[in-house]
């Protein structure tokens, strides 16, 4: 046994998730809910930031560990949980009936992330896996459309059960190869085949979290099926979890073998290209940027694929900083889309006069997207492209800044649309509530306060890759 206190993060995400439960149950009403989850999400957050540099094992030896990697991840998972359970207060995108209990599969989803990213034995993160996906099931098939949102929920379960699947036909090879199941011994195993097609086999299933080309085809019908704010939770701390598990998987081969990395090259070249290509056609706001998700997990990817301390913290610092980032783009979704209906680009004519802060957002999100200065995006593709240098990859660099000027039509394209088309004369008014302009302003505070300063966060990262790798 160890030092349970290590365990308090995920104790008081848990206990959100309870205290969601109950008041769910006793029927009360949903703005009290709603301030208890918002209330629990904060303290998850001082929590983490509390135990940032903490460092052992809360329970087992070897299952499940505490350390600056998993602790900078659960920062950003918590950040992605808050800024989420703030915007949910009204969730109309949702079926009525069910808001109440928007926040217990929230709560739950970010419990499993959190364990995810600690978990130090396969078995573990293959639970934790599971537990962090079930909420992200069920929340998607709540859109007030039942039809669309079933569409969506039927997708994303197929996927992902095949993925899991997958992922546990993988760790059995594994476990054959090296006779074990805890990372830290497996690790000391002789590389083999059957080793290495294990290892694949299990990133295969994770890399269907992070929708790395070819296991991104859920990502646009689940994004433009499932409510808006599920879909927020979905694009950002998923994302985060993603990273810090298949970092983990890659590092098991990472100091005999080469030819996974070969593989990630592929797949991050693949991933770039096809949803920046695709996502230049695309006029849903919310396929949009699932197609940039499928774009952006390429670009984490050119870290993970250098399988170095530098490219781990590179990889680490662009998950963490894309959760801002892309939140400011799906609150403005959330909001144009209040009334269930998915927007597109049209519905953005006109955002100028009438709703200047919701440009404004808009204009951070996107800006931060293509990485451009000052927005922390292009810090991020900075660190990343350092990465890819100093590992002997500058061809790759060539391939992501031709990439990423390539998503500078569709993006700007959005902006272009906001600002120079005048709004029709029946455009409804756009109203946004107080809790909704607290999480813009907390999403456009992180994005360019760390875009001008990004340091701070980059010692977190930097640490992340020395902890997980070594320096």
């Amino acid at each position: 046994m160890g030092d349970w206190t290590l365990f308090i993060p995920e104790l008081t995400i848990l206990a959100g998730a309870i205290v969601a439960f109950v008041l769910s149950a006793a029927n009360a009403p949903r703005k009290i809910a709603w301030g208890a989850s918002v209330v629990m999400a904060v303290a998850g957050l001082v929590a983490i930031l509390l135990k940032l540099g903490a460092n052992g094992e809360p329970f087992f030896a070897g299952i499940y560990g505490v350390d600056a990697f998993s602790q900078t991840l659960k920062l950003g998972i918590v950040v992605g949980l808050l800024l989420t359970t703030l915007i949910t207060g009204s969730a109309r995108s949702f079926r009525a009936g069910v808001r109440i209990d928007i926040p217990v599969f929230l709560f739950f989803s970010a419990l499993g992330m959190m364990m995810l990213v600690s978990a130090t034995e396969l078995l573990t993160l293959y639970v934790a896996l599971e537990l962090s996906a079930y909420g992200l099931y069920i929340l998607a098939a709540l859109h007030v459309m039942q039809r669309r949102g079933s569409e969506a929920a039927a997708k994303y379960i197929l996927f992902g059960a095949a993925s899991s699947a997958v992922s546990l036909y993988g760790i059995s090879l594994i476990f054959a190869a090296s006779r074990s199941t805890y990372l830290i011994e497996i690790t000391q195993a002789p590389a083999s085949p059957l080793l290495l097609v294990g290892v694949f086999l299990a990133l295969s299933g994770v890399l269907f979290k992070l929708a790395v080309f070819p296991f991104h085809a859920w990502a646009p019908d689940v994004y433009e099926g499932a409510p808006h704010e599920a879909v927020a939770f979905i694009g950002t701390a998923s994302k985060v979890a993603a990273v810090g598990v298949i970092a983990r998987l890659l590092h098991l081969v990472a100091s005999d073998e080469r030819s996974i990395a070969a593989a990630m090259l592929i797949l991050c070249v693949a991933s770039m290209t096809v949803g920046n290509l695709a996502a230049m056609g695309q006029k849903d706001l919310k396929r949009l940027l699932a197609y940039s998700t499928v774009a952006h997990a390429g670009y984490i990817m050119i870290g993970l694929a250098c399988l170095s301390a530098m490219g781990v913290s590179a990889a680490v610092f662009y998950a963490l900083t894309y959760v801002p980032v892309v939140f400011c783009v799906f609150v403005v979704v959330s909001v144009l889309g209040s009334d269930g209906s998915n927007p597109t680009r049209a519905s953005l004519a006109g955002l100028y006069s009438r709703s200047p802060l919701l440009l404004v957002t808009l204009l951070v999100g996107m800006f931060g997207l293509a990485g451009i200065p000052p927005t922390v995006g292009f810090a991020g593709k900075w660190f990343l492209f350092s990465a890819a240098i100093d590992s002997g990859y500058l061809w790759l660099v060539v391939v992501g800044a031709v990439n990423a000027t390539i998503s500078l039509y569709y993006y700007l394209s959005v902006v272009k649309e906001a600002i120079l088309t005048p709004a029709p004369d029946d455009a409804p008014a756009v109203r946004i509530s107080p809790a909704v302009a607290l999480a813009v302003w907390l999403a456009i505070g992180l994005t360019l306060v760390v875009g001008f300063y990004p340091r701070w966060v980059w010692e977190l990262a930097e640490g992340a890759g020395r902890a997980l790798i070594g320096a």
